[in-house]
C-alpha cells in the first residue's frame, strides 16, 4: 500500500470523526478523483466474502427457486460495480444545477476512501458468521447494525466533505443507498433471481 493511500485512509478516519482537515490528506484533484475508485478493487475480497455468505445463506434457508452459484456471483459483481458508479454519476448530472460543483470531487474522493472503514463492521459480521461463531438468527440484526454504521459514514462524509447541512446529507445518503437497492432489484429481476 502506498504512502498516499495510507494518508487517504487516515484522512477518511479524520473526516468520519468530523475533522474536515482529513481532506488535506487526500488527492482531491481530477487525477485523485479517478484514482480513488481503486478502492473498489481493494474491497473486492470483502465482496467475495459477502457473495460466499449469500451462497451459504441460500443453502441454509433455501430460496424460492433454484439459483445457480454462477448467477448469484454474476449478479453480485455487477451490482457491486454499478452501485459504486451510480451515485457519483447521479451527482455529476445533478451537481451543477444543485450548486454542488465546488464540492463534487472532494466529496466523491472522500466517499470512496471512507468506504474502507465503513465496510469493516459488515466484513466482521460476515467473517464471524462464516466461521460459525454467530448463529443465523443473529445475522440479520448484526447486518442491520453494520448497515447503520455504513449509512452513518455516508452521512458524515456528506456533511464534512460534501459540506451539506445535516438534513440534506441524510437525503443524499438515503439517495445513494436507495439507488444501490434499485440497481440490485432491477438487475436481479433481469437475471431472474
Amino acid at each position: 500500500m502506498s504512502a498516499s493511500a495510507v494518508a487517504a485512509l487516515v484522512g477518511s478516519l479524520r473526516l468520519l470523526g468530523g475533522d474536515r482537515r482529513g481532506l488535506a490528506a487526500m488527492d482531491v484533484s481530477l487525477d485523485g478523483f479517478w484514482s480513488s475508485f481503486r478502492v473498489m478493487l481493494w474491497l473486492a475480497p470483502a465482496i467475495a466474502l459477502s457473495l460466499l455468505a449469500d451462497l451459504r445463506l441460500n443453502e441454509a434457508v433455501g430460496t424460492p427457486h433454484e439459483t445457480s452459484a454462477g448467477l448469484v456471483i454474476l449478479a453480485g459483481v455487477v451490482n457491486y460495480v454499478l452501485g459504486w458508479l451510480a451515485f457519483p454519476l447521479l451527482l455529476a448530472l445533478l451537481g451543477r444545477p444543485l450548486g454542488l460543483g465546488r464540492v463534487y470531487i472532494p466529496w466523491m474522493v472522500a466517499r470512496n476512501w471512507s468506504a474502507v472503514p465503513a465496510s469493516l463492521p459488515y466484513v466482521a459480521v460476515v467473517v464471524v458468521w462464516l466461521i460459525g461463531l454467530m448463529p443465523i438468527s443473529a445475522l440479520g440484526p448484526a447486518t442491520l447494525a453494520a448497515l447503520g454504521f455504513s449509512l452513518y459514514c455516508g452521512w458524515r462524509i456528506a456533511v464534512v466533505a460534501g459540506e451539506r447541512p445535516w438534513g440534506q446529507a441524510i437525503g443524499w445518503t438515503l439517495a445513494d443507498f436507495l439507488l444501490g437497492l434499485l440497481i440490485e432489484s432491477v438487475f436481479d429481476r433481469l437475471l431472474g433471481l
